[in-house]
């Protein structure tokens, strides 16, 4: 079987093909940033080009950051636009399938061992057993999604969501402080403005600007030439920077309380995954805040002891959407 299957997110693509019908297997990857592309269709001829790698394939399944609706999907965050039909007739394959990344992530977490998460908050027993085997998984990176990972019994059905647009709501008096000063700057404050590569960056600006903590000029003239959010938060994790650390904490205090707010849309569940970009990145602040994140995350009125109950993990492989493109091709073109 020839396979190509990838994971096209606001900011990089990754792609991989895989040839396992002979008798040594062919793997080739390779990651590509999306603004040098104008199109999807541009970066998998780059990578079949550079590989060497011959049309048709037997099935392509793309993992994108955005609602797939009928085959075609508008990107999110990044101004391309794909249909599994013109990418059918440009790469001259039959079997071509659009999913949601979280989608992909969530084919992919079922087939993941211990070794492959951190666990971030452990679940701790109630009353009540944990009888569901639902779970949810959710990911950060330039945007915000989720999926529900629902057990049929002898497999999952997983469904899609658009998660990160939902209203941001605050849990202080400085994260009201905060909604006040975004309202003022846009007419909706969505959870996906805060908990992202650019919302970190936002987090950082409100400290600085509303708050008023001063920023070193080092790291104010770094801003203008790297990857503020990258920037920001190795600066937190080396603890040498005031206003990025005060960033960070509160990035993480909404992370955990969006995290609470997205499990219960969907409980009773099992676990709670956290995949995407940001967090692997920033692991040993979301374990040195373990106690932190648990207590934002239960802080739910009635349902403290039930979110009290779920584990919530951290998966520390980045590619995982890509992997679960993967096995939802071969899943798909074996049942053909």
């Amino acid at each position: 079987m020839r396979i190509l299957a990838g994971d096209v997110g606001g900011t990089n693509t990754r792609l991989v093909y895989l040839q396992d019908d002979i008798e040594s297997l062919v793997r080739y990857e390779k990651t590509f940033s999306n603004m040098d592309y104008d199109s999807v269709v541009e970066v998998v001829d780059e990578f079949l080009s550079y590989f060497g790698i011959k049309r048709p394939l037997d099935v392509v399944c793309l993992a994108v950051a955005g609602p797939v609706i009928a085959g075609s999907v508008s990107l999110t965050n990044l101004p391309w636009d794909m249909t599994e039909e013109a990418l059918s007739n440009a790469l001259q394959t039959k079997h071509v399938y659009l999913i949601n990344d979280l989608v992909a992530a969530g084919f992919a977490i079922p087939s993941l061992n211990d070794s492959a998460m951190l666990c971030i908050k452990q679940g701790r027993g109630g009353q009540q057993p944990q009888a569901s085997t639902d779970a949810v998984v959710i990911g950060i990176g330039t945007g915000l999604g989720a999926a529900h990972l629902v057990w049929l019994g002898e497999h999952y059905h997983i469904l899609s969501s658009e998660a990160g647009h939902v209203a941001f709501a605050p849990g202080n008096e400085v994260q009201v402080r905060l909604l006040s000063w975004m309202q003022r700057q846009r007419s909706h404050v969505s959870v996906e403005s805060l908990l992202s590569g650019r919302g970190i960056y936002t987090l950082y600006q409100f400290f600085r600007d509303e708050i008023g903590l001063p920023e070193a000029r080092s790291i104010g003239l770094a801003l203008q030439s790297n990857d503020p959010a990258q920037l920001i938060s190795e600066h937190a994790i080396a603890g040498d920077d005031p206003l990025c650390e005060q960033t960070l904490n509160c990035f993480i205090d909404i992370y955990a309380a969006v995290m609470g707010d997205i499990a219960l849309h969907y409980y009773p569940l099992s676990a709670v995954y956290l995949v995407g970009g940001i967090a692997p990145k920033i692991q040993s602040l979301l374990i040195s805040r373990k106690q932190v994140f648990a207590e934002r995350f239960c802080n739910k009125g009635l349902m403290h002891d039930n979110l009290q109950q779920l584990p919530v993990k951290l998966v520390v492989d980045d590619a995982v959407g890509r992997d679960g493109a993967v096995i939802y091709a071969r899943h798909h073109f074996s049942a053909i």
